[in-house]
């Protein structure tokens, strides 16, 4: 017990004595200037500076992009020379200015001579065929009718008729259009006659209007149902007029 406290005595002194002396302390190999050392610079003080993280990019808001307006799906289709072209769905069809010069075929069967503006006197079915053109530019200022050709043939050999004219239609409800017609027929009937069972009809050029309402099945072909007058409106010595009425079926080129 007693040499251990001799040992911590003995380190004791030791301190007091490097505290209290200021100058140097002495060691083995030599002695060491303490103030020295103390006043030299720290050995990093030259050391070159680390470099410095680089600053990020500054972020540059941009706007939002506009969203792309919906297409609708295109169908290829190909032409007469059979080259393919594309035609977008979304695009409304012209009815009335397909290409080339002819628009339409109409075929159908009448009841012949049935009023409701005249009295029965002729018999007989109707046959009738008409071809409608395309309507040319410089009819867009009367609403771009159709010009058309036609012709009724009767079953009892009673009157026939050739006519031309123009037609004005108009589309409703999607699939359904009404078109009305005027222009001029001549006729194979009689002008002036006592025969019970013929029509006067005065003049052998008669005006001729028509009506049609139909359903369109799809671009190319239609139903319909006709009605057709002819009559000389009073400008000939007779004017009994005849009407026919039937169902047509129409294809479109």
């Amino acid at each position: 017990m007693t040499k251990g406290l001799n040992y911590i005595a003995g380190a004791a002194l030791l301190a007091v004595f490097a505290i209290t002396t200021p100058g140097t302390v002495e060691a083995s190999n030599g002695l060491y200037d303490m103030s020295r050392l103390l006043n030299e610079p720290h050995p990093f003080a030259n050391a070159p500076a680390a470099p410095r993280p680089a600053e990020p990019a500054p972020v540059v808001s941009r706007p939002a992009p506009m969203p792309t307006p919906a297409v609708r799906p295109v169908q290829p289709q190909r032409s007469q020379e059979g080259r393919e072209t594309i035609v977008r769905q979304s695009e409304p069809v012209n009815y009335h200015k397909p290409g080339g010069i002819f628009s339409e075929i109409r075929v159908g069967a009448m009841v012949h001579d049935e009023g409701p503006f005249s009295r029965n006197k002729e018999s007989g079915f109707d046959s009738n065929i008409e071809l409608l053109f395309t309507s040319p530019d410089f009819l867009d200022v009367i609403w771009s009718p159709r010009p058309h050709i036609g012709g009724t043939y009767n079953s009892d050999g009673n009157t026939h008729q050739a006519y031309l004219g123009l037609t004005w239609e108009w589309d409703f409800f999607t699939h359904f259009f009404f078109d009305f017609s005027l222009g001029g027929a001549y006729h194979t009937g009689e002008k002036v006659t006592s025969d019970p069972k013929k029509k006067s009809l005065g003049c052998s050029v008669l005006f001729r209007e028509s009506l049609n309402l139909g359903y369109r099945i799809n671009e190319a072909h239609s139903l319909m149902f006709h009605f057709d007058h002819i009559s000389n409106a009073k400008l000939c010595t007779t004017n009994e007029g005849l009407e026919t009425f039937g169902l047509r079926y129409g294809y479109r080129f």
